[in-house]
């Protein structure tokens, strides 16, 4: 293992030199939340994080897809990539352009949790087994993707890092007639879970449980936390100096130190 001082600077800059190399790999990612990147071909083709369901917990927790079916496709592919959609399609469970749509949301989402905190460091290794998989996404579309999404909670209520944070406590009573989703994020929140917790326990992706959150928050459906401060990293890539670049193929890249402006991991959404 080689540590490159004179290699990209953020996840983002690395995964723009995979793509570049057509690359396939696994980064693993270090911080809380941390997890792994999963490239094939230069292509994201899922992430992996604690920070956010992924596409399996999705479809298990919200019940769109039974345990036992579930267990029954996963032995059929025997954790073969890419067999999965075909194999949920010819069961009557889930088409394959579901599954595409679930997994592509999936990553969107997990790259959204990644960008809430600054990571300790990363490397690349070799390309790790990931049967639940889907489409290729260009880093640069993830990376769009995750900023929109920052900066549309930041304009909402709090900042998104801070909200990450937040212990949702409900305003009582609970008012009666609520969309469906508001109801069920009042009735799962306890005073202790946090919107990854809310997401886990619901099936639903963080990002989407955070844009709800400040929604109700502005119409009065939840307590006012004390004031949070938390910092986040921005999402533009960064790369270092032209000089300073190696034409070699990237292998392992750790963390320097953080100065104020330093970013990381980006990309956001409208909803």
């Amino acid at each position: 293992m080689t540590t490159r001082a004179d290699g990209p600077r953020n996840v983002s800059a690395l995964l723009n030199t995979l793509h570049e190399q057509e690359r396939d790999g696994t980064v693993l990612v270090a911080g809380a939340p941390g997890g792994q990147i999963h490239v094939r071909q230069g292509l994201v083709v899922s992430i992996e994080t604690p920070g956010a369901p992924g596409a399996e917990s999705i479809l298990l927790k919200s019940g769109r897809v039974a345990d036992t079916d579930w267990t029954a496709v996963r032995a059929a592919c025997r954790d073969e990539e890419g067999r999965l959609a075909d194999e949920l399609s010819a069961r009557g469970l889930l088409t394959a352009v579901e599954f595409e749509v679930l997994c592509v949301a999936a990553v969107f989402d997990a790259a959204f949790a990644l960008a809430l905190a600054p990571p300790q460091g990363w490397e690349v290794t070799g390309s790790v087994p990931v049967p639940v998989s889907g489409p290729g996404l260009a880093p640069r579309r993830i990376a769009a993707e995750t900023t929109r999404r920052l900066a549309t909670l930041d304009g909402l209520w709090m900042p998104a890092s801070a909200l990450a944070a937040l212990r949702v406590q409900p305003v009582e009573p609970v008012p009666s007639m609520l969309p469906s989703r508001y109801g069920a994020l009042l009735r799962a929140a306890n005073d202790r879970r946090t919107p990854r917790d809310l997401a886990f326990a619901l099936g639903r992706g963080t990002y989407a449980v955070m844009l709800d959150l400040a929604r109700m928050h502005s119409l009065g459906l939840l307590k006012e936390p004390a004031a949070v401060t938390v910092a986040r990293p921005s999402t533009a890539p960064r790369a270092p100096a032209p000089e300073a670049r190696s034409p070699e193929p990237v292998s392992v890249v750790t963390l320097p130190r953080r100065t104020p402006g330093a970013h990381q991991l980006g990309g956001a959404g409208r909803s």
